[in-house]
């Protein structure tokens, strides 16, 4: 899955000081910080170097400067020319240590520039950089909050580190207790929610709220599990989509992880094009995941055109996979051979999606096409239709033990999906039991909806109980995944 901050300043006239440079965000800068974050970046950095040759040492031109190193870096994922940037990170970092001391976007715009660095530390596995970064954001945040505690827009970027932190895995936490940084989901949540409620009648404070929108509701999705919320929050935030490439990739991302397949398919297709945007070829892979799901014969066009163009080295296995799969659904069982010899052969395995497409190509195993179609018409919200393919099949004799497995926990993910809570927890039990001492996923995500379950019923020490197993089963499939979200339901049931 894709994580990055957004941030929006307007024009804060701030008179030269003598302690350093101000920090001034004229309307240049404005326009120009508007233009990058709609992925715009020829016309976002003509308006930066105008205002370069009126005042090359402005820290706000510095400050606005990275997110357009940042966006191009997360969404390229050319961990080369990134490498070859850093001198240029450093000295936009030494700029604003330049700047104002007495502002309190002294230390609160290094802090965003080095979680800007962590989230592309993170990205190409530069783990021990990336969590220094953290740290270092971490204490800015601190100190600014202790010097200026009615300065609101620190509050947002703390609560977004206490959530992130706080999903830290307790095998793991050595790492944040050695960093020094305590994890809070709940609290986390809420001082973002507070600032991105708050009434500011200074419009540059206001604006901000809009990057805590974003946040709030990824941070919904991803951590609290919240989609209805995450989902009519972005979609009311991203109405722009046709003319702003970034908020289309955001409205698309959200919409994908809470099955609105037909609404994603809308957005992508009428997303804004042309040589003013940035090539953004990883929303060609989103189109045809979401054809895919609707079983639509368009998933392949979209798909390769992923593969060909996009230069990157994550979710390359998994769309390889997926090529695979949509060959199987069509009956084409050699092709679906072919594909699985390309997952070996192209992509990275970082992320947990290309370690399962790995892992199936590697094992030799071919999916039940049958179940299969299910599990993609399942993703992508057409419950019914799955239904009416698994129903059938009850009686059926599985070839192998997998199947057997994987056919219970489908059952249950549709049910639980249709809110009918009393079947789900019937065929995710079954799951557990059968597939408790295998690597597969289907028992450790069982487990994890079990413990949804019973916490949305306020049964909180089932709910523990379930998150722990879902921790502690064999499970070798989006082990990464599943461990953050079981840690983030433990969190908040403190």
């Amino acid at each position: 899955m894709k994580r990055f901050v957004l941030l929006l300043f307007t024009f804060f006239p701030i008179l030269a000081h003598a302690e350093g440079q101000a920090y001034v965000f004229t309307p240049n800068i404005v326009e120009a910080y508007h233009h990058i974050m709609a992925l715009r970046f020829d016309k976002g950095l003509a308006l930066l170097e105008s205002e370069k040759k009126l005042n090359p040492s402005s820290p706000a031109l510095a400050f606005v400067s990275d997110y357009h190193y940042f966006l191009k870096s997360f969404i390229n994922e050319d961990v080369k020319k990134f490498e070859e940037e850093i001198s240029e990170f450093n000295k936009r970092l030494d700029l604003l240590k330049k700047g104002d001391k007495s502002s309190p976007y002294y230390d609160y715009c290094q802090a965003e520039l080095l979680v800007h660095q962590a989230a592309l530390r993170f990205k190409f596995r530069d783990y021990v950089r990336g969590a220094n970064n953290v740290r270092d954001a971490y204490k800015l945040i601190e100190t600014n909050i202790k010097k200026f505690p009615n300065f609101k827009p620190h509050y947002k970027s703390m609560g977004m580190l206490e959530v992130l932190v706080g999903t830290v895995p307790p095998k793991f936490s050595w790492v944040t207790d050695l960093l020094g940084m305590q994890g809070d989901i709940n609290a986390g949540m809420k001082k973002i929610d507070d600032f991105r409620q708050a009434p500011f009648i200074n419009p540059e404070t206001e604006m901000l709220k809009e990057e805590a929108l974003f946040m709030y509701s990824f941070l919904q999705l991803h951590i609290v599990k919240e989609k209805e919320e995450a989902w009519k929050d972005i979609e009311a935030a991203t109405r722009d989509y046709k003319t702003n490439l970034l908020h289309c990739y955001a409205r698309a991302s959200v919409g994908l992880h809470c099955k609105k397949t037909d609404e994603v398919i809308y957005t992508l297709n009428n997303r804004p094009r042309g040589k003013e945007y940035a090539r953004f070829h990883f929303l060609e892979y989103m189109l045809g995941t979401a054809y895919l799901f609707k079983q639509d014969s368009l998933a392949a066009i979209h798909l390769k055109t992923f593969v060909t163009f996009f230069k990157g080295e994550n979710y390359i296995k998994e769309a390889y996979q997926k090529l695979a799969w949509n060959s199987l659904c069509n009956g084409d069982e050699n092709k679906y051979l072919i594909y699985m010899g390309l997952v070996k052969r192209y992509g990275k395995d970082n992320v947990d999606e290309d370690k399962q497409a790995l892992r199936e190509a590697e094992s030799g195993e071919i999916p039940e096409p049958r179940i299969l179609r299910s599990r993609l018409l399942f993703d992508g919200g057409y419950y019914e239709k799955a239904l009416s393919i698994l129903l059938p099949l009850e009686s059926e004799k599985w070839k192998s033990r997998r199947d057997a497995v994987e056919y219970t926990y489908r059952l249950g993910r549709v049910y639980h999906e249709k809110k009918d809570e009393s079947k789900a927890l019937v065929y995710y039990v079954k799951t557990v039991d059968q597939g408790k001492n295998d690597p597969w996923y289907f028992a450790a995500n069982s487990s994890l909806n079990m413990g949804y379950i019973y916490e949305g019923r306020g049964e909180k020490a089932l709910a523990r109980q379930y998150y722990t197993q879902a921790m502690n089963l064999p499970n070798d499939e989006y082990k990464t995944s599943i461990n953050q979200k079981a840690k983030a339901g433990l969190e908040r049931l403190k």
